[in-house]
């Protein structure tokens, strides 16, 4: 891996980490993901990832404008769309939404894969 893939990556994941995790993730955001929706805060929520790895691309790489935008389109989307499946896998099984058990928590530790390779894939795609 080249020291730009380790970089880029590292600040994907910060974004992902600052999206998730400080208050650019509003309560009205947790709420309506948690209720599944509605789905304006969930995509706003999403909407706040893909800027945040677009910057994360145009910094780290300073590809041509296009290529931010498509790294920022990728990540927007499937955030919206891993974030929209838990949520309303959470509504059918409610286990999934209560904190004190382990599935809540394989639930939490595999949408945080399936975003952590989704920027995996991002980097990839940015870097060729």
């Amino acid at each position: 891996m080249s020291v730009t893939a380790a970089v880029l990556l590292a600040a994907l994941l910060l974004g992902h980490n600052l999206g998730d995790f400080t208050p650019l993730a509003t309560p009205r955001m947790h709420r309506a993901k948690s209720e599944g929706r509605p789905i304006g805060p969930i995509a706003a929520h999403a909407a706040v990832h893909g800027l945040l790895a677009g910057l994360a691309v145009l910094l780290v790489v300073r590809p041509p404008l296009s290529t931010v935008a498509l790294a920022s389109g990728v990540v927007l989307t499937t955030h919206l769309v891993i974030d929209l499946a838990k949520a309303r896998i959470g509504l059918r099984v409610p286990v999934l939404k209560d904190v004190s058990a382990n599935p809540f928590w394989w639930a939490l530790g595999f949408d945080q894969l399936l975003h952590g390779l989704v920027l995996f894939g991002v980097a990839f795609l940015v870097l060729g």
